[in-house]
């Protein structure tokens, strides 16, 4: 029988009884980013005990669910997963409260350490910087032009730069993604986190989206070119390197 697989949150600061409603479709509005597949993830209850918030994942989706939620914390982590675990603690921090994700009757799979993080002191700091993203705002009227870059994860950079550079950049705007260079100002947060405060684009250029099979395709299509004639391409290019 394919059976869908349940998983729990449990809040420690709370009971079904003293969270308020309107904090638990917060906390479950989270979960939905945090797990992904929304059409196949369900809210099941709220259980006695830590508030438990139980929900059941289709039996289709569960092992991409599995997968997509081992790799939040990690290097590979999607980068919505890395904001929406941030925006949970700092929900939990609120509450003066932490809380796991964890298989029903199972192991844990994600801690959140809410109010249980260490604070550290603000931070602000002022360099050089590059933003990759597409353009999808330009205007105003002052001499400092607002700019609005999306990033490849949603985020949003708000930016500014002079009139002549506005001018060129509306050109791409909703176009081809662009690399703005410039002056930043970032300021770690008492979470440990960074954020884009300020930042005064300079320079931009257009990014080459032709992706690695087509580079590939190109060079091979080089008239002369001798690569796939080769029995160790590899070892040829380390020749002339010198290696």
């Amino acid at each position: 029988m394919n059976t869908p697989t349940h998983y729990d949150f449990r809040i420690n600061a709370w009971k079904p009884d003293t969270l308020p409603m309107a904090r638990l479709a917060e906390y479950i509005a989270k979960l939905a980013v945090l797990v992904g597949f929304k059409e196949n993830v369900h809210f099941v209850q709220v259980r006695k005990g830590s508030a438990i918030q139980e929900f059941i994942v289709d039996y289709e989706a569960a092992p991409k669910v599995a997968t997509r939620l081992r790799l939040v914390g990690g290097s590979y982590a999607p980068t919505e997963t890395i904001k929406v675990k941030q925006e949970i603690n700092q929900m939990l921090r609120d509450d003066n409260a932490s809380a796991s994700l964890r298989l029903k009757k199972g192991a844990e799979i994600i801690n959140f350490p809410g109010c249980k993080i260490p604070l550290a002191e603000e931070v602000e700091v002022y360099e050089q910087g590059e933003l990759d993203g597409e353009i999808i705002r330009v205007g105003g009227k002052d001499e400092s032009v607002p700019v609005w870059l999306k990033g490849d994860g949603g985020e949003i950079y708000t930016c500014g730069t002079n009139r002549s550079i506005a001018c060129e950049l509306a050109r791409h705007l909703y176009g081809q993604t662009v690399r703005v260079a410039g002056h930043g100002k970032w300021r770690r947060t008492p979470d440990r986190v960074w954020q884009l405060e300020k930042f005064t684009i300079q320079s931009w250029q257009t990014l080459d989206e032709t992706s690695l099979t087509e580079t590939i395709a190109e060079l091979l299509a080089v008239e002369g070119s001798e690569w796939n004639n080769m029995d160790d391409p590899q070892g040829e290019l380390r020749k002339i390197r010198g290696g």
